[in-house]
């Protein structure tokens, strides 16, 4: 290491009136900083943390995070990174491997207006490369693919938060003792147990980049792999490192609809070096082709290994890199024999479409929750619940949330939230949220597990409804109107009758004739109703008994059967008894059923076709 020219800054009017400030304001202007240093000196790089309550020269002093060097001001006025060495001197000096040539002039070193020089062999050369930033993107969960071994490095890594190694983020593999942790070289390393043990101060491992990160995240860093073959390291232009792909939702509304809905990425595999994704239920795959375009494929191209470019929906233009859901460029879709384009496909991160079911209170917010295009609260996307006022939206301190304002609907943000997750989301959408839901009750939030954020809602193609003991017009069987909806929820329409069972205006399911249907179902009319708001629970899923009208008033009747094609259950003894002894009308609380079915999935084979590239 070098020394860097002093250059005196008792000269300089800014910097004595910088050098005035009293120590505590100059402390509290400090931030965190990222160094990158991508072309020497790599071991310089990475995030620098302020040291509180000591200063150098006048100055903060910062540390690199879980390294040995240090960013401080010379005694010449300048920015200065150096290693332990200048600690031990206390600062009052100038040593360091890299060096800011402007003087600060009291000016944090992020925001410093010049060209950094580096060492270089013994002489310090100027690097236009070299930045000092206020933060860099770390990505929560990285997936490393490495197909020719060792095939237990393989995996997606989750970031340790908090936890740092020669200044970069730590990642673990889930479910294994491996890490990726930048060593003191500078290069990226997968190391086991060993480097841990050293606290990453070492270069260990089985897996590494052979070029430098100069500050970059693992994702960033250019060129190829090396990993360990027996006894030698060897290059591995196959082993990939990557950001874990998000879900991806499809759209298709005008054909080919079996491959719309949700798309999860397939774990420890990819195809010609991009991610796939696979449909939640099955047979559909989004893959790069071999042709370089993103395709929507089935079993046939699986079979293939994806090693083709069959398909029925592709995007014409060339991702070159892209990920379907960046890419802009029309999609086609195969029409009969052959492609036609379609502007209404999309792909997106963000589900255009969640159904919330909470069945044990706040039911006015279940329902249908639509993407409200262009939109967005405190960076993430906002979901408006069709025909009704309440929102889902991100908090300032990042968890979803569900509100609404009955007075002003466009200031939901300011309304008392009714349903929230406290376990910040860190980007997940909603519908991803693994941890309890709460609810308001009363004056009080309280953990509610039944609450469901969902893109997939089972509604029954046919109902089977029976009521023996009055109102038996309505008895029969009741098919799904396919694309009508009524109060946010499915409708149901009599096979050869005139009712109609509905989601009233009370969130009440509802038997209802023409009439509720001369008003849209915007009512609460019927002969026959659920004793509870449904909260989202279908018809066939309720416990809790049903009431009928007979005269002038309603009673319960424990004999009234909804059910299924998959089958019926009765609502005697296997419900929740609401009603009084004489028949009487009782308040309660629903239940649900426990043997929900599995999300639908496509049950015919996807024709395909050769995507002519």
């Amino acid at each position: 290491r070098l020394r860097p020219k002093a250059y005196g800054p008792a000269s300089c009017p800014r910097t004595r009136r910088a050098l005035q400030r009293a120590p505590s304001e100059r402390a509290r202007m400090a931030k965190v900083v990222h160094v990158l240093s991508p072309n020497g000196q790599h071991k310089c790089a990475g995030e620098y943390t302020p040291v509180d309550g000591e200063l150098a020269n006048g100055q903060p002093v910062w540390q690199q995070a879980g390294g040995s060097f240090w960013l401080y001001s010379g005694i010449n006025g300048m920015w200065i990174i150096g290693a332990q060495d200048v600690k031990e001197k206390g600062f009052q000096c100038n040593h360091g491997n890299l060096f800011c040539r402007t003087l600060h002039s009291g000016t944090m070193p992020a925001k410093v207006n010049g060209s950094w020089h580096r060492l270089d062999g013994d002489d310090f050369v100027e690097d236009e490369d070299i930045t000092i930033v206020a933060s860099i993107s770390k990505p929560f969960s990285l997936r490393l693919v490495s197909p020719n071994g060792p095939q237990r490095c393989t995996g997606e890594y989750h970031i340790l938060g908090g936890e740092m190694a020669n200044g970069m983020p730590i990642w673990r593999r889930r479910g294994g003792k491996l890490w990726l942790y930048a060593g003191i070289n500078g290069t990226w390393i997968v190391g086991g147990t060993d480097a841990k043990e050293k606290n990453f101060k070492c270069n260990k491992g089985v897996i590494y980049s052979k070029k430098a990160h100069g500050g970059l995240t693992p994702e960033r860093v250019s060129g190829v792999w090396v990993r360990l073959d027996e006894n030698e390291f060897e290059e591995d232009l196959d082993i990939k490192v990557g950001i874990k792909p998000a879900p991806l939702y499809l759209e298709a509304p005008r054909g080919q609809q079996r491959c719309a809905g949700e798309y999860i990425p397939v774990a420890d595999k990819m195809a010609n070096g991009y991610p796939i994704w696979e449909h939640i239920g099955g047979k559909c795959w989004i893959y790069s082709g071999t042709n370089g375009m993103w395709i929507v494929g089935g079993g046939d191209a699986k079979a293939k290994n994806f090693q083709c470019t069959r398909g029925v929906i592709y995007c014409k233009t060339p991702h070159g890199g892209l990920m379907p859901e960046k890419l802009v460029g029309s999609w086609l879709r195969l029409e009969g024999e052959s492609f036609r384009a379609d502007a209404t496909i999309s792909v997106s991160v963000k589900p255009a479409m969640v159904y919330l079911i909470t069945p044990s209170g706040q039911q006015k917010c279940s329902g249908e929750y639509r993407l409200v295009a262009g939109e967005s609260v405190n960076g993430q996307p906002v979901w408006k619940q069709k025909k009704g006022i309440f929102r889902i939206y991100s908090s300032r301190s990042g968890c979803w949330q569900i509100a609404g304002n009955e007075k002003f609907e466009h200031d939901f943000k300011d309304a008392e939230s009714i349903i929230r997750c406290e376990v910040p989301h860190e980007g997940m959408m909603p519908d991803k949220v693994r941890r309890a839901w709460r609810r308001l009750d009363g004056e009080e939030y309280v953990d509610d597990p039944p609450i469901l954020v969902s893109t997939v809602l089972y509604k029954p193609a046919k109902l089977h409804v029976k009521t023996p003991n009055g109102q038996q017009r309505c008895a029969g069987e009741y098919v799904l109107v396919a694309g009508n909806t009524a109060n946010g929820q499915p409708l149901w329409r009599q096979m050869g009758g005139k009712y109609w069972l509905y989601s009233g205006t009370n969130g009440m399911w509802i038997f209802g004739s023409n009439g509720a249907k001369e008003k849209s179902f915007e009512c609460s009319r019927g002969v026959i109703y659920s004793n509870h708001p449904h909260g989202g629970v279908m018809p066939d899923k309720l416990l809790s008994l049903w009431l009928r009208l007979d005269g002038e008033a309603f009673h319960e009747d424990a004999a009234i059967i909804v059910g299924a094609d998959h089958g019926s259950r009765k609502r005697g003894a296997a419900a929740i008894a609401l009603g009084e002894p004489d028949g009487t009308r009782k308040r309660g609380v629903a239940a649900i059923a426990p043997d929900e079915p599995e999300p639908f999935s496509p049950s015919k084979r996807i024709a395909t076709v050769k995507v002519v590239a």
